[in-house]
């Protein structure tokens, strides 16, 4: 059987106590990009500067026991209000866009998540029946990301002795 499309598509709301700007320096920082989430060991920049379009990183990622290694690839940049970022990866496209807007007392995120791949039947059943439970996930890794970066802005603040 031949392949046919699949697309899944996510979008959800996060909060930030740090304002759009400095949430933006922070998602644009390969340094303090990995310092602030738990998750990242270490991100290369291949090519281009973070947070501008056509820049290219490799992020290691270590999740429990497990490493990985996600290449991607910047596809829009609106300083401080838009991220657009591709997984470069040759099964699927995987693009999250992070738009970032000051609200009171931080900056409100807002991020889509979209999988898109050619899949067989077999295949796409089997990715159907656990696609509840990735957007689940999606959800929880979006609001811990937020949480993370929340943590690292008020520790910054606190080493400071005021407000940045």
């Amino acid at each position: 059987m031949a392949a046919v499309p699949y697309i899944e598509e996510y979008t959800v709301e996060g909060f930030v106590r740090a304002s759009a700007l400095e949430l933006w320096n922070l998602l644009t920082d390969p340094i303090d990009f990995a310092r602030s989430r738990g998750d990242i060991t270490e991100i290369e920049v291949l090519d281009g500067v973070m947070g501008e379009t056509g820049c290219r990183t490799r992020t290691k990622h270590k999740v429990g026991k497990t490493e990985f290694i996600v290449t991607e690839e910047t596809l829009e940049a609106e300083k401080p209000r838009l991220l657009v970022k591709q997984a470069l990866n040759a099964q699927m496209t995987s693009t999250s866009r992070w738009q970032i807007e000051d609200a009171e007392g931080g900056a409100k995120v807002t991020v889509t998540s979209t999988l898109e791949a050619r899949l067989g039947m077999i295949q796409r059943w089997a990715i159907k029946r656990q696609s509840m439970q990735r957007e689940r996930s999606a959800i929880d890794a979006v609001r811990d990301q937020c949480e993370e970066y929340s943590a690292f802005f008020d520790k910054r603040r606190e080493n400071l002795g005021f407000d940045i």
